[in-house]
């Protein structure tokens, strides 16, 4: 009988640590998801800022290319950076 309460009381103990462990998941998950739509919007407006700044003072065209090259760059930094990571 002892065994059976002591067997059930560590159930009990190791469903608990699974639950509170599942919950601080979820609401990690749901943190990083919000920073990552605020993250998202301010890379919008921050592009959309710099091209304007850029067709402004020089054209609509060197504007694309301009910005386009640079997210270009800072994705092959990125790519390389991961790769190096790996190895």
């Amino acid at each position: 009988m002892v065994l059976l309460a002591l067997a059930r009381s560590i159930a009990l103990y190791g469903a608990t640590i699974a639950l509170d462990a599942a919950r601080r998941a979820a609401v990690t998950l749901v943190g990083y998801i919000v920073v990552g739509m605020l993250l998202l919007a301010s890379l919008a407006f921050l592009t959309l800022a710099t091209y304007r700044a850029i067709s402004l003072s020089l054209n609509d065209v060197y504007a694309a290319l301009i910005v386009g090259c640079s997210y270009l760059l800072l994705a092959l930094v990125a790519m390389i950076a991961l790769y190096a990571r790996r190895r």
